[in-house]
């Protein structure tokens, strides 16, 4: 049987989201973004790790209408790499736990911190592997995509059609 729904939860349990349905796909990005966005929450007083061995970070990705905060927005604080970025990370404030990514309006999904979900979807895929930190390993546990792969392209294009179709 299908999980129908996903908790998201801080590690302090103050700030809970929740997502509806399976992700539109589970991955380990390891581009340079996300190799700074993460390090940069890490650094944060107590703030868990979110990188994993190989230098990437673990996300589920859902629909944007298909997740929301329900238990404690108003703990949340954004962070960018820079003041003009797109790209804004969202931590709880009371424990400094990395808690999913807000991205620029004409993008249709949300990546979840992976450690953050309960029971999460093990990761389908690496993507952007070429920009892995020098030296690091990348494991072969599934697949791995120097860029974007082809798969997750389709994916996202389908939870598009998904929304627009109201499914």
């Amino acid at each position: 049987m299908r999980k129908t729904r996903y908790v998201a939860r801080c590690t302090c349990g103050q700030v809970e989201v929740e997502m509806q349905g399976a992700p539109m796909i589970s991955l380990v990005c390891h581009c340079d973004d996300c190799q700074a966005g993460s390090s940069q929450l890490e650094a944060l007083p107590n703030a868990p790790a979110i990188l994993d061995a190989s230098g990437g970070t673990p996300y589920a990705l859902y629909r944007n209408d298909r997740i929301s905060f329900i238990r404690g927005e108003e703990l949340v604080a954004e962070h960018r790499l820079k003041p003009e970025a797109g790209t804004r990370r969202v931590v709880a404030t009371c424990c400094n736990s990395a808690m999913l990514m807000r991205l620029d309006d004409v993008l249709h999904w949300t990546p979840v911190y992976g450690d953050r979900i309960a029971d999460a979807p093990r990761p389908e895929m690496r993507i952007n592997t070429r920009f892995a930190p020098a030296g690091a390993s990348v494991p072969a546990d599934m697949p791995n995509a120097a860029g974007i792969p082809l798969r997750f392209v389709t994916k996202v294009i389908g939870a598009k059609v998904g929304m627009l179709l109201r499914r």
